[in-house]
């Protein structure tokens, strides 16, 4: 009998399905947790993408990250048995800002992308390797304020070419679809597209179809963020314009060096945001979060939905015409 119980489905991605679930115990004792179960098993290069993830996830243990646990079979299935994060992701995040017509904190947001800085720091320190995922539905934020950079599903080393599109097109850095590659720094141009919406709570890239989308990546044409939020200060735009440089070798160096800007401008003045400041924001944005409820009602209530978004439904498959047609446009250099 397995150890792990499946309670409820929360989403389909390109290798299997997301379940909430519980970890059983003795005596009574239960955790909850979450379970990626593999779609495929029977696939033998399938199942080795999967194995791949569970290794590239198990050696990484940082505040800012979501943990691994186990990697077990669950009702004969492959399971990576991932830590349940009890709070929002950044989506629902953005979407109650919009709901409530109100702008994100500025400190905070750059709070949020500074936490993020220092994961993909570790995580590229630890094993080289490269999220290419960065996106509002992997970042989230737990009740007490901290925040988590989740999904290493497409994780890669640095510098690995590949043969098609990989990850969520309005996120993408120019170089991932002109030239199929990834390195740390193309992290950091998305980690600058979130935060962009993050301060005017309107994406980056934002086309009717993928194409369009695409089209305006590889352009690198963008508005200033001070069209829809004036109020950004200097030293922020000088953050999000280091970050979305079109050139690569123009962006900050590494996440340390961009997460190093975020906090020079966050405590320079000698305070600053802390996980007790973004903890009382989601309550204030949240209001219903702040009530007490026992655990097993908040493990029930607090799982993000899983709803259908076909803007952010990542690209797992694009045809090499597509990105011959992008160069062909003349898009500059």
């Amino acid at each position: 009998m397995s150890k792990y119980t499946v309670l409820q489905e929360l989403g389909v991605g390109g290798m299997g399905k997301v379940y909430k679930g519980l970890l059983i115990g003795q005596a009574g004792f239960q955790r909850p947790i979450v379970m990626k179960q593999l779609r495929n098993s029977q696939d033998p290069a399938h199942l080795q993408l999967f194995v791949d993830e569970a290794r590239r996830y198990a050696v990484l243990d940082h505040e800012n990250i979501g943990r691994i646990f186990d990697f077990d079979r669950v009702n004969g299935e492959m399971c990576i048995i991932l830590e349940y994060i009890d709070g929002w992701s950044l989506i629902e995040y953005l979407e109650r800002h919009r709901a409530l017509v109100r702008k994100p904190d500025v400190e905070l947001a750059v709070f949020i992308a500074s936490r993020v800085c220092r994961a993909l720091q570790y995580v590229f320190e630890k094993a080289a390797i490269v999220h290419r995922d960065v996106s509002p539905s992997n970042i989230m934020m737990t009740r007490e304020g901290t925040v988590k950079l989740i999904d290493f599903g497409i994780a890669t080393r640095a510098g690995t070419q590949d043969r098609t599109l990989t990850g969520k097109p309005a996120y993408m850095a120019p170089e991932m679809v002109l030239e199929m590659r990834a390195d740390n720094r193309s992290d950091l141009f998305s980690l600058g597209a979130v935060l962009f919406e993050m301060l005017t709570l309107r994406r980056l890239f934002d086309g009717k179809t993928t194409g369009q989308v695409l089209e305006q990546v590889v352009a690198g044409h963008h508005p200033s963020p001070r069209k829809f939020n004036p109020d950004i200060p200097d030293g922020v735009m000088h953050i999000l314009r280091a970050a979305l440089q079109r050139d690569s070798s123009r962006r900050f160096g590494s996440a340390g060096e961009m997460g190093e800007a975020c906090e020079h401008y966050l405590y320079d003045k000698g305070y600053g945001p802390t996980n007790l400041t973004l903890k009382q924001h989601l309550y204030a944005v949240f209001p219903s979060a702040a009530l007490p409820v026992d655990v097993g009602e908040a493990f029930f209530a607090s799982t993000p939905p899983s709803v259908p978004d076909p803007d952010r439904t990542p690209v797992s498959s694009i045809d090499a015409t597509l990105t011959r047609h992008l160069k062909d446009r003349g898009a500059p250099r």
